[in-house]
């Protein structure tokens, strides 16, 4: 891979932002500005954009799926916090820009592999950030499982995607009867749990709300002590 450039990293920067701001206003952004601050909105995409190159040095034109969960599932838990009441809306989010790009600016040609790879993603994603160093209390793990994690995941999850789901919720639960499951599986599970939990109809959570403008910031998450 060659060196990633700034010069690169700055244009494609900029290029975000103003693709940024027609996505907001296109019937697939606008939704989003009734559950996100805009400025966060604009940070998802740039941060993406950016750890994309910086990280597996892809522009998005040549944006794969493996550069898709590479960033969400791998790079987004390691650099970035989030707010609890932004999380779930972080890959709904990038989803509809990856439409955005390829139906409304002709800019990408692979919306729909991007998309299946970020939906993927997703699960490692939220189960990441509820066992990093800051504990979660039920109510917000909640809000994780049955908010637009769980709405979203449901309504866009393809039937293969949510035949492994439940697969993985097969395995971590025996690993549960059998008292090998560590402290970040249980999490995993719990999440999964009320995913699925939702899609039985088990389950009638309330929608959650943003709380005004949730703080997000980019920084290396410190490793959790021994």
């Amino acid at each position: 891979m060659k060196e990633p450039s700034q010069q690169t990293l700055q244009r494609l920067l900029a290029e975000a932002d103003d693709n940024c701001a027609k996505f907001l206003k296109s019937p697939l952004g606008v939704p989003f500005t009734k559950t996100a601050h805009p400025d966060d909105v604009n940070f998802i995409i740039e941060t993406f954009t950016g750890t994309a190159y910086m990280g597996d040095g892809r522009t998005p034109k040549r944006w794969t799926a493996e550069t898709t969960g590479n960033v969400i599932a791998s790079y987004f838990p390691q650099f970035m916090e989030f707010d609890v009441n932004l999380i779930g809306q972080v890959v709904p989010i990038l989803v509809n820009y990856f439409s955005f790009l390829e139906h409304d600016l002709h800019y990408i040609k692979n919306s729909a592999a991007l998309t299946k790879a970020a939906f993927t993603a997703n699960c490692g994603l939220v189960a990441a950030y509820a066992a990093g160093p800051a504990e979660l209390s039920d109510d917000e793990m909640d809000s994780l499982a049955h908010g637009e994690l769980g709405e979203e995941f449901l309504n866009r999850v393809s039937p293969e995607e949510l035949e492994q789901m439940k697969q993985a919720y097969t395995v971590l639960l025996q690993e549960q009867q059998q008292g090998t499951l560590d402290d970040e599986g249980e999490k995993m599970l719990k999440i999964i749990d009320s995913v699925l939990s939702r899609e039985d109809g088990k389950t009638s959570p309330q929608q959650q709300k943003p709380a005004g403008h949730p703080q997000m910031k980019l920084h290396k998450k410190p490793k959790k002590s021994e």
